[in-house]
């Protein structure tokens, strides 16, 4: 029993001594709140481009402490990736660098309290202008060749174009071929003046019967390097339709003062002394009115002959072609269309026989607008249309002026008799 009382004795000791333990208060612990600086921000210089006014510039940041610490920031600065330390323990916001033209730099603040706590900046920069930056001009272009030839192509598998450069008289200077798209970078290299820049079409493709003019759209990049990054675009400004040198199309000119370039947009195309549109008629049996026109492409051409009565007389739709070479010789009056594809038509939605045209005519340009007629065949498989049509037989013939009074001027009306039935073919 009293083994038992012992026992019961010593447990209340214990839980006692267990009691006092768990009422014992603990010692407060002192705590203390450092006061970092804040993430370096940029204020100067921007990034980008910089144009110098002298050889340095100041570099400038923000950061705060807010328990008042001292500044003391590191600053790393140079021309790699990664910035070396360039100066240490410099106290105001802000530090004096040299720098030469045409070069990036890089650099980064890293701030650091009393205590050795850091922030460290983003890396920024900036790249310092030269102004002697070469120019780089870049010559590329799209086509239209899905819609025209039915064939999706790659631009320089279309067309292999040239770039020219020419003097301001338009003489030779740089011609430029590659087999993808053109640049030159020489500018430079030349004589302060005017320059011309033009193309002309080395090669195309051939898609034989399904042969037709694909558009070209070209693109000129201007490039100094932190000066002028233009891009220039003429949308449909050609076709590939005259594949010769002698079809030179002009896009404008460059001015060049010292390192100072300066483009001006001016679209111009090869033309002759007998470019222009014709107003007349065109008879078929009957004076018909018509409008012709000639440019210059590989060499004159002449565009529009039969287009009117063929379409309401015939009822032939043109669909491919309807323009041919000619001649004009002013001195002797002698107009000539030598024998040549001329056009395909559709008559009621079935594609009939190429058409092939022959003529000759006379120039006169003695009064105050020039005059032209023209004698002509339209020749389907080796027969003669004219011959075939009752009204036209022995010709067509087409009496026009550049007047643009057109019939008026030629004291005719247009007289419209029986159509004439469309020839057998």
């Amino acid at each position: 029993m009293k083994r038992k009382n012992l026992i019961f004795v010593m447990l209340l000791v214990l839980s006692a001594l267990y009691t006092m333990q768990s009422c014992k208060k603990e010692s407060a612990v002192a705590f203390t709140e450092e006061q970092a600086f804040t993430i370096p921000t940029l204020e100067a210089p921007v990034q980008g481009f910089l144009d110098l006014s002298g050889s340095t510039v100041d570099l400038k940041w923000a950061s705060t402490n807010a328990g008042g610490a001292s500044n003391n920031f590191n600053v790393y600065f140079g021309t790699g990736d990664d910035p070396a330390l360039y100066q240490s323990n410099v106290t105001a916001t802000s530090l004096t660098v040299p720098v030469v033209v045409g070069t990036k730099y890089n650099w980064k603040i890293v701030a650091t309290d009393a205590k050795g706590i850091t922030q460290t900046s983003p890396i920024w920069s900036f790249e310092t202008v030269n102004p002697d930056a070469p120019l780089d001009m870049n010559m590329t272009w799209t086509t239209g060749s899905l819609a025209a030839i039915g064939l999706d192509l790659a631009p320089t598998a279309a067309v292999d174009m040239r770039l020219l450069i020419r003097k301001a008289d338009k003489t030779a200077q740089t011609t430029v071929n590659t087999t993808g798209f053109e640049s030159y970078a020489k500018w430079n290299t030349l004589p302060n003046g005017k320059y011309y820049v033009a193309t002309d079409i080395f090669a195309t493709v051939d898609a034989g019967d399904f042969n037709s003019p694909i558009p070209v759209s070209i693109d000129l990049t201007f490039k100094q390097r932190g000066i002028q990054n233009e891009v220039v675009s003429f949308a449909n400004v050609m076709t590939n339709q005259f594949v010769c040198s002698s079809y030179r199309v002009y896009l404008g000119y460059v001015v060049k003062t010292g390192s100072t370039y300066a483009f001006t947009k001016e679209v111009t195309y090869p033309v002759s002394p007998f470019s222009g549109t014709w107003k007349g008629f065109d008879s078929k049996g009957f004076e018909y009115p018509s409008e012709v026109v000639t440019f210059q492409g590989c060499s004159l051409q002449i565009k529009g002959l039969a287009f009117g009565w063929m379409s309401d007389f015939w009822g032939e739709v043109i669909f491919k072609g309807g323009t041919a070479s000619i001649t004009i010789n002013a001195g002797t009056g002698v107009v000539t269309i030598p024998n040549q594809f001329y056009c395909r038509t559709k008559y009621k939605g079935a594609v009939q026989p190429d058409y092939f045209i022959e003529g000759t005519g006379t120039y006169d340009a003695t009064g105050p607008f020039p005059k032209m007629t023209i004698t002509y065949d339209l020749l389907q498989n080796g027969v003669s249309m004219a011959e075939q049509d009752p009204l036209s037989t022995p010709k067509f013939v087409a009496t026009l002026t550049l007047n643009p009074a057109g019939l008026k001027s030629l004291g005719k009306s247009v007289h419209f008799t029986t159509p004439a039935v469309k020839p057998a073919h």
